[in-house]
């Protein structure tokens, strides 16, 4: 049992349908869909409930309205919107009253879970939902170093590797950290000294500023679902999103892809939690899109049909950072007119036009699913940075779209 400490970063969040969640082995596996780069998007906060939380701070309504719908399957998707990591290890650990963090069983999903991949999460056992919340724990990197191991034991080891990292430990013994951008080594000079494992600068020794470090692993905590959450009939969905920062992980552009205030000492890492709405019509596809981009703020999803057609398409959501819109779903819209079969594009836009554009298949194809159907319920996620901006290799993802059934089999 861990105490909860700066290395999760984690936040509770607050409001209406926060809840919890448990134990790995019993856990359902269901990765749903292949995650891959995109183009970027923003947080939103409509619809209800929209929470919202931050790395090391405090947690926030994304307000909306009650969730007046009758109460269904209880049902939990997560998405994988981290702008800096191209896959990660998902983990749970149990939250008790007293702030205990407990890391339980293996990961969730036995590949790692791509960068747009969601997976669906129903039944945990070993948790009391009324009284314990749920922590989602992310580690990326070098993803081979935990293969085998546990959750607390992958935990572990990705805390070493960035202390390692940290101190300097692969360029030599006794670094201190520097400020994101370089490292200060003690010992690499002096008499009899060296910067290798376990020396240490003799008598006369000074210090020597080296390049930042890159840690083969990276471990951030989530923030939590609270109690009561995850068994109020709802379909919920999590995505995390930002960036989970370290050494190296800057540029020139990094808040535009990680969100206002990021730098690699000062992680962005969060999520954004909402409740779908199950409204259908048998005759047409409900929809709703959901905006979980730190770094855009209000955009537009349409679904636009193929070049060279002039056609402004179809309006699928007006959204908000941290917002789930329409609510209750839109069922207005037939799969003929979304044109999802048809190679239409859904798109992202602003005031100012088309920020990026991805075709129905791949929208789909990141949520596990082949095809639309009328009379059921879907959500467009939009993850990632500021939608216009390009993946930067080794670095920064781009804005991506995945799409998640309401009530998946």
């Amino acid at each position: 049992m861990l105490r909860r400490g700066l290395w999760l970063g984690s936040l509770l969040f607050a409001g209406a349908f926060v809840a919890c969640v448990t134990n790995h082995d019993a856990l359902e596996k269901k990765p749903a869909g292949r995650g891959n780069g995109g183009a970027g998007g923003t947080l939103a906060s409509a619809g209800a409930p929209g929470l919202l939380g931050g790395f090391g701070g405090e947690a926030a309504n994304a307000g909306g309205h009650a969730d007046d719908e009758p109460p269904g399957e209880s049902v939990l998707t997560i998405v994988n919107g981290l702008v800096d990591a191209p896959r990660v290890a998902l983990c749970l650990a149990k939250l008790d009253a007293d702030g205990n963090v407990t890391p339980l069983g293996s990961p969730l999903t036995d590949a790692p879970l791509e960068y747009g991949q969601s997976w669906v999460l129903r039944e945990v056992d070993g948790v009391d939902f009324a009284s314990e919340g749920l922590e989602p724990i992310v580690i990326a990197g070098e993803l081979d170093l935990i293969a085998g191991l546990d959750c607390e034991a992958a935990i572990e080891r990705a805390r070493s590797e960035e202390a390692l990292a940290d101190a300097g430990g692969y360029l030599g013994a006794g670094g201190a950290a520097g400020d994101g951008n370089g490292m200060n080594v003690a010992g690499a000079a002096g008499d009899g000294g060296s910067g290798g494992a376990g020396g240490s600068g003799g008598e006369g020794g000074s210090s020597v500023a080296l390049p930042a470090v890159r840690s083969a692993l990276r471990v951030r905590g989530l923030p939590a679902i609270s109690a009561g959450t995850l068994d109020a009939g709802r379909s919920l969905v999590y995505v995390a999103n930002g960036c989970l920062g370290g050494a190296t992980y800057s540029g020139a552009d990094a808040e535009q892809y990680c969100g206002a205030g990021y730098t690699p000492r000062e992680p962005s890492a969060s999520a954004v939690l909402v409740s779908l709405s199950r409204q259908v019509s048998d005759d047409h596809v409900a929809l709703q899109g959901v905006h979980a981009a730190l770094a855009t703020a209000k955009v537009e999803l349409r679904s636009r049909p193929p070049f060279p057609s002039t056609s402004t398409g179809i309006a699928i959501a007006s959204l908000s950072l941290g917002q789930v819109a329409p609510r209750p779903a839109s069922i207005q819209n037939t799969l003929f007119d979304l044109g999802s079969g048809r190679k239409y594009q859904v798109s992202v836009e602003d005031s100012n036009g088309l920020l990026f554009s991805q075709s129905w298949s791949s929208v789909l194809a990141q949520g596990g699913l082949s095809e639309l159907k009328n009379g059921q319920g879907y959500a467009l996620v939009l993850s990632g940075p500021r939608p216009d901006l390009k993946a930067v290799p080794d670095l920064w993802n781009a804005a991506m779209l995945t799409a998640i059934a309401v009530n998946p089999e």
